[in-house]
């Protein structure tokens, strides 16, 4: 039996205190009943973790209920991945390091704890999932990244809608679904997972994966006002006024009575004409000369 485990990135770690009964591992969408004791926090407060970190899993010791796959923080995912090494009535003592919330980048903070796999419903296998399955599992994940979100909550919401974006890529080649209903379902929930994902990076200024989400977009939803939106704010984020101004346009035209399309337009519209500008007298001061 594996008495020591430990993650890729080294970012957590497994040391079996107890054997358990060898049983399948936990698998996505699993319930899994956890008991949770001696935590211990290096690097911030046991406090913290719930305050900064948004854990629920260590919030406290004690029982607790999860299924995998589920978990909205950073700290929380990385207990999952550890749950999915156990076996069932297992006890181990799981070690957690991960970036310190602190303004010192270079900082990380380290949790300790013991804890027991004290029940497991195992959920069959994703490959085993029917189509319909895939799509509500995705829709869910879809819902949990969306209250993420709205609790400025951007990069774990963004995790939650990429997750669901991939159970959704797993139904490749479309077309070979015969229920078109679900089919179209399906698209357009991906085509929203696709926007949901742009606004998160936009909103953490990461302007050219914005853009290149949006065109994903936009190569199957030519009249997608959100896209063309939030591709057009990407541009002018990145000094391209030009393309800001002809995407703007557009979401202007599908939407002309949207007030904060026309209040951007107006922007990089005002800076595309001034550089303009600038760019005309330059050259009209050279042939002067």
């Amino acid at each position: 039996m594996l008495r020591q485990w430990e993650s890729a990135d080294k970012s957590i770690s497994k040391n079996v205190l107890k054997p358990g009964i060898f049983t399948k591992k936990p698998t996505e969408c699993s319930t899994c009943n956890v008991f949770v004791e001696n935590i211990s926090v290096s690097g911030s407060s046991g406090h913290a973790l719930k305050e900064k970190y948004y854990t629920n899993i260590l919030d406290g010791e004690r029982e607790k209920m999860l299924v995998i796959g589920e978990a909205s923080a950073e700290i929380d995912r990385k207990v999952e991945r550890a749950i999915q090494v156990m076996n069932t009535l297992e006890k181990s003592l799981v070690t957690i390091t991960m970036p310190s919330q602190s303004e010192v980048k270079s900082e990380t903070i380290s949790v300790m704890f013991e804890i027991t796999l004290m029940k497991c419903e195992r959920h069959k296998p994703i490959w085993k999932w029917s189509p319909e399955e895939k799509y509500q599992v995705a829709l869910k994940y879809k819902e949990i990244g969306i209250e993420l979100f709205k609790s400025s909550r951007c990069v774990d919401a963004f995790y939650k809608f990429s997750k669901a974006c991939k159970i959704l890529i797993t139904l490749e080649p479309m077309s070979e679904l015969e229920d078109k209903l679900l089919q179209s379902n399906i698209e357009n929930l991906r085509l929203t997972l696709y926007n949901n994902m742009a606004s998160c990076q936009l909103n953490q200024k990461n302007f050219e994966h914005t853009v290149a989400l949006c065109t994903k977009i936009l190569n199957v939803d030519k009249e997608n006002i959100k896209a063309f939106y939030r591709r057009g704010i990407a541009y002018g984020s990145m000094k391209d006024n030009e393309k800001a101004v002809a995407d703007l346009k557009v979401a202007l035209t599908l939407e002309p009575n949207n007030h904060t399309v026309k209040e951007q337009f107006h922007i990089y519209n005002t800076r595309l004409q001034e550089a303009s500008q600038k760019c005309n007298d330059m050259v009209r001061k050279m042939f002067q000369l």
